[in-house]
Formats: structure tokens, C-alpha cells, sequence
């Protein structure tokens, strides 16, 4: 779990004294919240118990072993035949919530596509495992550090006919109105999709964040003088809280018909939020 947090927050190595106060700050916090709600805000133990019961499973064996608990977790699939059974394609996805996203999509493609992987920040590695990862390193700014290597771990996935998972935006989306807004997508989609003449799939998954959630992220940009960045990344204490408490539910996630080899970034948006009316706001 340290790892984890240290990943998260970039914490630097030998900083151990600001890990133990944002520990005891969470452990306060989740004990305060338990006593007042009966459930957990930022669940540090309840995590922290679930990694011991996965017991060092990653990829495949981990989205099965968690998709398993509280009774398990269903997820059903539309639109999967218009993902090809073989040869190189992008999956461009909406990311409502975070980790749990990548458990949903690879809880029904990876019996599809067992040669799924996705392109993720480097801490998901510490939590899925190297082999189903393609890592993002990111600095304090959320500047990517790794493009080469990113590109190149995506470009030889996909020119060796693999299939790759790649959240358009690759930020969780705020909510104003009642609805989701997702940052526009980024070009790398498109760009990595024409250089391999791999089609792209746009999908999105049915399903948002508590309302603790964006609660927590609001609070943290009006304190931080409107900060958007920080707002994200304070809420992101909360990505595993909200995978725990998704398991045991009922989803959908949706595959749209698909697109030729170097579809726009906006194109692939709007066709990936309308697969589900009324989660995002209209573009």
C-alpha cells in the first residue's frame, strides 16, 4: 500500500515521514467517517486487507479474483462482436471512475482478447502487474515522462496484432449538473492508430464515482484557490475506495461500431460518451 501512495502523490523515496502523516492522516479520517457513517472514506485497512487476500495476483488471475468478492461482480457487455477476434486494435475509452474502469473492460475482453493491454500511469504496474501494462511515468505536473517508450511499448502491441486499452482523456472525469465531464481526448490515439493502420473501437463504461467522490474534489479546488489538478489528485485517495465499493455490482460497459485508423480525438469522444445518454455532458 505504500508503494501505492508513494506512486499516487509522488512521495520520493526516504520521505517516510510525510508517508507516515498521510497515513495517520487517512487512518484518522477513515476512523472518524466509520463512526459517524459506518463506512470507510479513503478504506486504508479495508485496502490494505484485500491486497493480502489477492495474494500477489496480477492481470488476468487479479480481475478475476476481485470481479469474485462480495458475492461478484457482473459486468455485461454491448456491442463486443465489433471488436475484431484477432489483429491489432485500439480500444478508446471513457475513464468515469478510475481504476475500476480497467477491471470492468478487462473483466469481458480478456476471454475476447487475451492479449489485452493498457496503456496506464506507472503505479496501476505496481497493482496489475508488468504483463497486461503498457506505463505511463508522470512528473508532479502530470507531464509525461516516458512518451518514447510509452509510444513504443504501444506500437509494437500493436503491429505484433495485440489488442490495446487506452482511456481517451486519460483523466477521471468532474461532474457539473449531474453529469460527467471528461477532459477532451488526447491525440495519441489517433496518432498511434494511424502509424500501425490499427482500427479504433470507442467505448465507455456505465458507471460514475460516489458522491464522496466529487465532494472531495470540489472541496480540494476551492481550497487550493481553483485548482483542478490538485482537486484530481486529492479525490484519487479514493480510486481503490471506489473499486471496493463497486465490487459485488452490476455493470455495463459499451463497444461502438468501429473506426477507421487515424479517427479524430474529437470524433472518438463523442462517439465514445454517446454510447450511454445522459452520463456525460452533450459535446
Amino acid at each position: 500500500m505504500d508503494e501505492l501512495l508513494r506512486a499516487r502523490l509522488r512521495i520520493a523515496e526516504g520521505a517516510d515521514l510525510r508517508l507516515k502523516a498521510l497515513r495517520l492522516f487517512m487512518s484518522t479520517v477513515d476512523m472518524f467517517n466509520r463512526t459517524v457513517t459506518g463506512q470507510s472514506f479513503f478504506a486504508l485497512r479495508e485496502t490494505e486487507q484485500v491486497l493480502t487476500e489477492l495474494d500477489g495476483r496480477t492481470g488476468a488471475a487479479l480481475v478475476r479474483a476481485l470481479l469474485a468478492m462480495n458475492g461478484g461482480t457482473r459486468i455485461t457487455a454491448h456491442g463486443l462482436s465489433n471488436i475484431p477476434s484477432r489483429g491489432g486494435v485500439v480500444i478508446g475509452s471513457t475513464h468515469p471512475t478510475g481504476t475500476f474502469d480497467f477491471i470492468a473492460h478487462a473483466g469481458v475482453l480478456l476471454d475476447h482478447r487475451p492479449d489485452l493491454k493498457v496503456v496506464a500511469n506507472r503505479e496501476a504496474e505496481r497493482f496489475l502487474g508488468p504483463d497486461c501494462i503498457i506505463a505511463v511515468d508522470l512528473d508532479r505536473n502530470d507531464t509525461v515522462l516516458s512518451a518514447r517508450q510509452t509510444r513504443a511499448g504501444m506500437k509494437a502491441h500493436l503491429q505484433a496484432g495485440g489488442a490495446l486499452l487506452v482511456f481517451g482523456s486519460g483523466r477521471v472525469p468532474g461532474m457539473a449538473g449531474g453529469v460527467l465531464v471528461e477532459p477532451p481526448w488526447r491525440s495519441g490515439i489517433t496518432r498511434m492508430s494511424a502509424a500501425c493502420d490499427a482500427p479504433i473501437v470507442p467505448a465507455s463504461a456505465n458507471m460514475r464515482n460516489s458522491h464522496h467522490y466529487y465532494r472531495t474534489r470540489k472541496l480540494a479546488r476551492i481550497l487550493s484557490g481553483g485548482n483542478e489538478d490538485f482537486g484530481r489528485t486529492v479525490a484519487s485517495l479514493r480510486y481503490v475506495s471506489e473499486l471496493l465499493a463497486k465490487l459485488g455490482g452490476s455493470y455495463d460497459v459499451h463497444y461502438g461500431p468501429v473506426q477507421p485508423a487515424g479517427t479524430s480525438p474529437e470524433r472518438l469522444q463523442h462517439l465514445a460518451e454517446g454510447l450511454i445518454p445522459g452520463l456525460y455532458r452533450p459535446s
